[in-house]
């Protein structure tokens, strides 16, 4: 087994150890991507694009010129959407609750499997990361849902609060529902505009660092799941992450602009080259099962981390005293009767 003992990581060295993981591991990790999102991202398309206005290959921008033809590509996006109300309310309801609540839960599982035999040297196959995370199905979608629950009613609260100070904010600057929106008062209308513009920025900084630290807290279930069958996980992911929000809210802050910037340059590339065709449509599927797995690695890097840096164990320690928890108990073995008179050397 070549294995060396888990350290306590950084940003850096964390996001690092990822990239290192996942290129070395590239086929598994991608193709538990592609079947547990792959169907459902194609089927997502094929519900909210009307196909039958969409080119196979590429987009017909004949005639105009270079800028022209990119306008009308890149428009061509929401001109194609479909109108149908029973494809949207399909969607809605059923395609989007199985990637969220079984497709997700059952990748992110199985990348920590692959994430923990990479890191013990060992080699997982993909069937059994498959098998292993379809184990804990049930625990895992439910543990899911209700961490949806919470972190929607959470985020609506804060939307709500916010709003409240906002408007309160408006009332105070000496706005009144009638002048508020008044086209004619100009020293309103600047008022409106600048509030509107750092009541905005302020609203993401806020949905980033309230709601944020919430699900932050909470958000490391799965492998708590996965691992330690007991509960939902939710409560022990909070004890888990006590004292590490920041170092972790920097790591997700790095990791989403990292990804944000992989996925909306190459979508710019693909929209630009096929406009909105059938194959630009499943290429972008490809594209997201392709940095989806990195994001798991991640996750479960900064889980390890976490048990490392609370329990003071490496992860060779973590995963035997797993292991000797989960084991059954074997009967000890009698000791002979000592007869009377008779030593034993």
């Amino acid at each position: 087994m070549n294995r060396t003992p888990i350290a306590p990581m950084g940003v850096g060295k964390l996001l690092d150890k990822s990239f290192s993981v996942y290129r070395q591991h590239f086929g598994a990790f991608f193709l538990l991507a592609l079947i547990w999102f792959g169907p459902l991202l194609l089927l997502q398309q094929l519900l909210l694009v009307d196909l039958t206005r969409v080119p196979l290959l590429a987009q017909d921008t004949e005639g105009l010129d270079f800028a022209e033809s990119l306008g009308a590509r890149f428009a061509g996006q929401e001109e194609f959407m479909t109108q149908s109300l029973p494809m949207l309310l399909i969607f809605l309801f059923l395609v989007a609750p199985i990637l969220l609540i079984i497709a997700y839960p059952q990748m992110i599982s199985g990348s920590i499997l692959l994430t923990k035999a990479a890191l013990e040297g060992e080699t997982l196959s993909l069937k059994d990361a498959l098998k292993g995370a379809l184990r804990r199905f049930w625990p895992l979608a439910g543990s899911t849902f209700l961490y949806g629950v919470i972190a929607f009613a959470v985020s609506t609260a804060f939307v709500i609060v916010y709003g409240l100070i906002f408007v309160m904010i408006a009332f105070a600057g000496g706005m009144t529902l009638e002048t508020m929106f008044d086209p004619s008062d100009e020293g309103s209308i600047v008022l409106m505009i600048i509030l509107i513009l750092f009541g905005y920025l302020f609203l993401i900084a806020g949905m980033m660092l309230v709601p944020g630290f919430f699900m932050l807290r909470w958000g490391f279930y799965m492998p708590l799941v996965l691992f330690e069958r007991d509960g939902i996980g939710i409560g022990q992911s909070w004890n888990l992450t006590k004292g590490n929000f920041w170092r972790l809210f920097g790591i997700f802050v790095v990791l989403s602009v990292i990804y944000s910037m992989f996925s909306s340059g190459m979508q710019l590339v693909l929209t630009g080259v096929l406009g909105t065709s059938i194959l630009a449509q499943i290429i972008l599927v490809a594209l997201t099962c392709l940095l989806s797995p990195w994001m798991a690695i991640v996750y479960a890097l900064a889980y390890f981390d976490l048990r490392v840096r609370k329990d003071g164990t490496d992860l060779q320690e973590l995963v035997s005293r797993q292991l000797a928890t989960s084991a059954p108990v074997e009967p000890a073995t009698p000791t002979p009767a000592q007869e009377p008179g008779v030593t034993h050397d």
